[in-house]
């Protein structure tokens, strides 16, 4: 049975911070353990907060882990939009790497490996997956859940999962990428509709597991998210859990989304085939909020 760490309050860190010490054993071992360890948070565009992973967010997990790493940490993202040191510069987040001495990555300046998605047609297209993120055997995964314009939900899985490619256009890998047979841009290529979309995430989910989930919600986004036309939820949330599948399925709970109506998900659910998690911390019940979804959601829940 899959544990989950829920916790309420008006402290962003706190919320965090608390959330990791009630998995702290199943943690720590994983962290003594890895040689690899990378802290990927969200985002997607550079200039919008409320649709980015919090400084203090990541202050809170960097300081639970720091102490029992025994190797180096890696701050890694690669942006959706725009440059990803833009955001990492807006956000905040160099003004804690001196305190924890972590690197940081771009991953669409990364090294890569190759993954075979799906197109509209359903025919192979060959993706280009950021090195850090495949090789790592540990990966952190520490998003803010939001509304989605093509998939209606995005937490931790799709976090990893589509942060994780690409955009060789960019680096050197545009130079390679014809060679390869891959796309330009494997951002804009994972959207080909609903149905491929979802199955592509959820295929990338697979071969990137993730070995600890954090899902800040003290900001949440509904609406028209993920980026710049999502509105602000002051949810005042944290959860976390070792079984990603089992906490975005908990997250969808709390934002009252129907979990039938997120594609990738009800994928990787089929295949698991998870029991009920057992929930720690505080009572997430009276937690639970109606969020506003995306104007395009009829169109999205009709993934099949």
């Amino acid at each position: 049975m899959s544990k989950i760490s829920f916790i309420k309050s008006d402290n962003r860190k706190y919320n965090v911070s608390r959330c990791l010490s009630l998995l702290k054993s199943e943690i720590v071992l994983g962290i003594k353990n890895a040689k690899r360890i990378v802290v990927k948070p969200n985002c997607v565009v550079t200039d919008f907060q409320l649709a980015a992973t919090h400084v203090d967010a990541i202050d809170a997990v960097m300081e639970f882990i720091a102490p029992y790493a025994s190797s180096q940490i890696v701050l890694a993202e690669g942006t959706g939009i725009g440059n990803t040191m833009d955001a990492f510069k807006n956000y905040n987040y160099f003004s804690i790497q001196e305190k924890y001495g972590f690197t940081i990555v771009d991953l669409n300046q990364d090294d890569f490996v190759t993954h075979e998605l799906y197109d509209k047609k359903g025919k192979r297209w060959k993706a280009q997956v950021a090195k850090t993120i495949a090789e790592a055997d540990y990966v952190i995964s520490l998003a803010p859940p939001k509304t989605h314009d093509s998939v209606v939900y995005t937490g931790a899985i799709k976090n990893v999962a589509v942060g994780s490619l690409l955009k060789p256009e960019i680096n050197l890998a545009a130079k390679i990428s014809g060679h390869f047979g891959i796309n330009k841009n494997n951002k804009i290529m994972l959207h080909q509709g609903y149905k491929y979309q979802n199955i592509n995430i959820a295929e990338l989910a697979q071969k990137l597991p993730i070995h600890l989930a954090v899902i800040d919600g003290y900001s949440a986004m509904q609406g028209n998210g993920p980026g710049h036309d999502g509105e602000m939820v002051p949810a005042h949330w944290a959860a976390a859990s070792s079984d990603a599948l089992a906490l975005d399925l908990f997250a969808l709970k709390l934002m009252s989304i129907n979990e039938e109506d997120v594609g990738y998900l009800n994928i990787l659910k089929d295949e698991v085939k998870p029991d009920e998690p057992f929930v720690i911390g505080d009572d997430w019940r009276s937690a639970v909020l109606r969020f506003k979804l995306h104007n395009d959601y009829e169109k999205m829940k009709n993934w099949r």
